[in-house]
């Protein structure tokens, strides 16, 4: 599905959000009045903004993404989201998006990983109009290790992480900062962070430009959601790719990436071991747009 330049990632993640709202409700008892409702918390969660006065049961995914810029933020942004709540000591899994990308892309792969283990969902931080948009991966990746570790992560419990495309380099970062603990990689088409000096220069320029300029036609959430993916790109440039004791499964879909070739070459010396499945016939965002999560599920299952 295409939205207007100026306001696609707004709606982009207001469609996962609505998908999320939908599969909770077709696997729980509820009418289509409940399913608004949850509508409207899940974007309550993921944006501190209420809409419901924007008509959102008639409303078109575009129409919300253009009525939701206005609004101001009364709660809140809480970018992570707990999807299912293990037993105490089982270990956790965290997935984390791509670029611009949200959380709620991972309810059906949630609902495939058979482990007892807690499951979260992280967004990308920064949206917070209270909070100050972090500039370094390190430092994104602390921000959610700290939360973790709050919300009583254990030193000897397992942590494994999923992350698709630049969630990747973030769950590397999370990884290296565990300390040699017990836990996992797994990669879809994500590449270590100094594969953007693949991407030109003027290429890069030309690009962040061009997203600046449409996103001010957007409104504020547009403008915020693109400014955390540039200061995302500029912190690939600042970072350097350490090596962690623990092992990756890179999942390699058919697709041609923005960053370059990728493969698990690409990683080695990043990792204890570096594993590579290749899905030849998907493209790059076809695993979660097309619920293809059940090719992926295995190296979770099994991590």
């Amino acid at each position: 599905m295409r939205f207007p330049p100026e306001i696609r990632h707004t709606c982009g993640n207001l469609l996962w959000l609505r998908r999320h709202a939908e599969f909770e409700r077709r696997h729980a008892p509820g009418d289509d009045r409940a399913l608004h409702e949850r509508f409207l918390e899940l974007v309550r969660w993921r944006f501190g903004r209420d809409v419901s006065k924007l008509g959102v049961e008639s409303a078109s995914i575009e129409q919300i993404g253009r009525g939701i810029q206005a609004l101001p933020q009364i709660d809140e942004v809480r970018p992570r989201f707990l999807f299912r709540d293990g037993p105490k000591g089982s270990g956790r899994i965290l997935l984390l998006p791509g670029l611009h990308g949200t959380a709620a892309t991972f309810f059906r792969l949630a609902s495939l990983i058979p482990a007892s283990m807690t499951i979260v969902g992280w967004d990308h931080l920064g949206l917070d109009e209270s909070c100050r948009r972090p500039k370094r991966i390190d430092e994104m990746a602390a921000s959610m290790l700290e939360v973790e570790d709050w919300q009583g992560l254990r030193e000897d419990e397992p942590l494994l992480v999923f992350g698709f495309c630049i969630g990747g380099i973030l769950g590397h970062s999370i990884l290296e900062q565990f300390e040699g603990r017990a836990g996992r990689l797994i990669i879809l088409d994500g590449h270590p962070a100094e594969s953007i000096v693949e991407v030109a220069r003027m290429r890069r320029v030309v690009a962040m430009t061009k997203a600046l300029r449409d996103s001010v036609r957007g409104g504020r959430i547009e403008q915020r959601l693109v400014r955390i993916g540039l200061d995302q790109l500029r912190a690939l440039g600042l970072h350097e790719t350490g090596a962690i004791e623990q092992s990756i499964t890179l999942f390699r879909s058919g697709a041609r990436l923005s960053f370059g070739t990728l493969s698990a070459d690409t990683w080695r010396g990043h990792a204890r071991e570096v594993r590579q499945i290749d899905l030849p016939d998907l493209g790059h965002s076809d695993v979660f747009r097309n619920g293809h999560e059940g090719r992926i599920v295995d190296a979770i299952r099994v991590a």
